[in-house]
């Protein structure tokens, strides 16, 4: 939904009123421009675009953790456990460490 990006706009109120679009953005409200009722562009913060440039892409988040992945199969020369696995075996293991079977 529109409302969850900014707050609406038409184009010609913004054209009209673009001072006052500018305080409003400057203030921290995002604004989303709409023309025939179909949003077309986002006024928004110097401060929330640089935030956005900065933040890190999807592709970049996916490919590290695909590098994380490898580490760890590396690391464990083999396949990753499953999450049962995993839980299982570290029962045991508290099992051994507190005298049980």
């Amino acid at each position: 939904m529109i409302e969850d990006i900014g707050t609406p706009i038409s184009a010609t109120e913004a054209r009209v009123h673009f001072g006052e679009v500018l305080q409003r953005v400057a203030r921290g409200e995002t604004l989303v421009v709409e023309r025939g009722g179909r949003a077309v562009a986002v006024i928004l913060s110097l401060e929330e675009y640089e935030r956005l440039r900065k933040a890190p892409k999807q592709q970049e988040i996916l490919d590290a953790l695909w590098r994380l992945g490898q580490e760890i199969r590396n690391h464990l020369q083999g396949p990753i456990p499953s999450p049962e696995e995993v839980i299982r075996t570290m029962r045991e293991e508290r099992s051994l460490e507190v005298g049980g079977s």
